[in-house]
């Protein structure tokens, strides 16, 4: 072997392991560090256009996002769930309050007029993250076996909407917030009876 041969052999094995870790992380949907950064933020032709400091801070905000999506859509799919199970197709109009009613009926009719594709065509996807804890606080009978104390879901929510606001509104989260939003998650699942 030619003393450059070990040297190529070493690299050529390099490249092989890499490319293994990438094909795991591509089969198993993990992130082992290998990934780009535009792959892991979803860049496409436009993302790449912007400043890789904002393309960087997008990908750390991605999972905060993920986070509220899930959580927000599994409290509505809670919520639409118990009460179409007690009170049937209409537990819509039975038993949400009227204010958050009117206000849900402005949104989806904001959005009819638009000319987008809707949404859905389930009210409940048009409150608010506020609005879905006052449906709870007004069903309190229903939900009193699910949740454990009212008071707290309303602080827990409360604590949850206000982090969720730099999230909406495309800010960065400050550390000790992420820290705030991990112990409000674990504060919210600790309230699941």
């Amino acid at each position: 072997m030619k003393p450059g041969d070990s040297l190529k052999l070493f690299g050529l094995n390099n490249l092989l392991i890499e490319s293994d870790i990438r094909r795991i992380e591509n089969q198993n949907d993990i992130d082992l560090g290998h990934r780009r950064v535009e792959t892991r933020a979803g860049a496409d032709r436009f993302t790449l256009q912007f400043a890789q400091k904002l393309r960087d801070e997008a990908a750390e905000m991605a999972r905060h996002y993920a986070t509220f999506y899930c959580l927000e859509n599994s409290i509505r799919e809670m919520i639409s769930t118990r009460l179409s199970e007690l009170h049937g197709p209409n537990w819509w109009d039975e038993t949400v309050p009227q204010l958050i009613r009117d206000n849900v009926a402005k949104n989806y009719k904001k959005e009819a007029s638009s000319g987008v594709t809707l949404r859905s065509n389930q009210m409940i996807d048009y409150s608010n993250f506020g609005e879905l804890g006052e449906i709870i606080k007004a069903n309190w009978v229903v939900f009193g076996d699910t949740l454990n104390d009212i008071t707290a879901v309303q602080k827990i929510l409360a604590a949850l909407n206000t982090l969720r606001a730099p999230i909406a509104h495309c800010k960065a989260l400050a550390e000790d917030e992420i820290v705030r939003l991990d112990l409000s998650l674990a504060d919210w699942f600790r309230q699941m009876a």
